[in-house]
């Protein structure tokens, strides 16, 4: 009888609805249930900070993301312009198409960076790893093109720029033909000897002149 009172009163309410707690080892359970609700509270907590902290480090991530794929589109529109189709001015063409390729070259850090970046996070077991990896591949394959159409470019850039000398050379060539046609077909031969020698030395001037314009043709 004694010991059932005993438990009457280790249970006994106050009037707020609150379990009194009368004796030790009731004092040292809620001791316990209160630090184990803390240690959990504590460890919910720092996963939340850790999540949060993980989302940020991937949205940074989209961001400079999406920022280099634009930049890498825009340029690849510049490098894939066929303006080397069009023969005027070739040389102002080649110069800024070296300035373009030394722009492509100086951002290239931008790249390594983001690899830099987006693997350390998947080799930490970040969240996002899958979609982290596919979209370091995705930039790689944009870059790579990118570097594939602007030395493409700068090569035709070249060929169209050697075929235009080309044909200015040969229309040089031509018209001085033109203009000297009339010496090798004269079938002038001199009336008197002081008249054939200076038809003669005519002739070696176009003969001198021939040679130089010969290793122009044969180039």
């Amino acid at each position: 009888m004694l010991s059932s009172f005993r438990k009457r009163r280790a249970q006994k309410m106050d009037p707020s609805g609150v379990k009194v707690l009368e004796t030790a080892e009731d004092i040292q359970e809620r001791r316990q249930q209160v630090l184990d609700r803390y240690h959990r509270f504590k460890e919910l907590s720092t996963l939340r900070r850790q999540k949060l902290e993980d989302s940020y480090r991937f949205q940074f991530f989209q961001r400079d993301a999406e920022e280099l794929e634009k930049w890498i589109q825009e340029k690849l529109q510049v490098a894939s312009d066929e303006n080397y189709k069009d023969p005027t001015n070739l040389q102002g063409k080649l110069q800024k198409h070296q300035a373009f390729e030394a722009e492509v070259q100086a951002n290239s850090g931008a790249i390594v960076k983001l690899d830099e970046t987006g693997n350390l996070m998947i080799s930490e077991g970040h969240f996002a790893s899958e979609t982290i990896r596919t979209r370091l591949m995705e930039l790689h394959r944009q870059w790579e093109l990118l570097l594939e159409k602007m030395r493409e470019k700068g090569i035709k850039l070249l060929q169209a720029q050697k075929l235009v000398q080309y044909l200015r050379e040969c229309e040089d060539v031509m018209d001085w033909i033109n203009d000297k046609e009339a010496i090798v077909t004269s079938e002038e031969l001199g009336q008197d000897l002081e008249h054939v020698e200076v038809l003669q030395k005519k002739f070696e001037e176009f003969q001198t002149d021939l040679a130089a314009h010969e290793e122009r043709v044969n180039e």
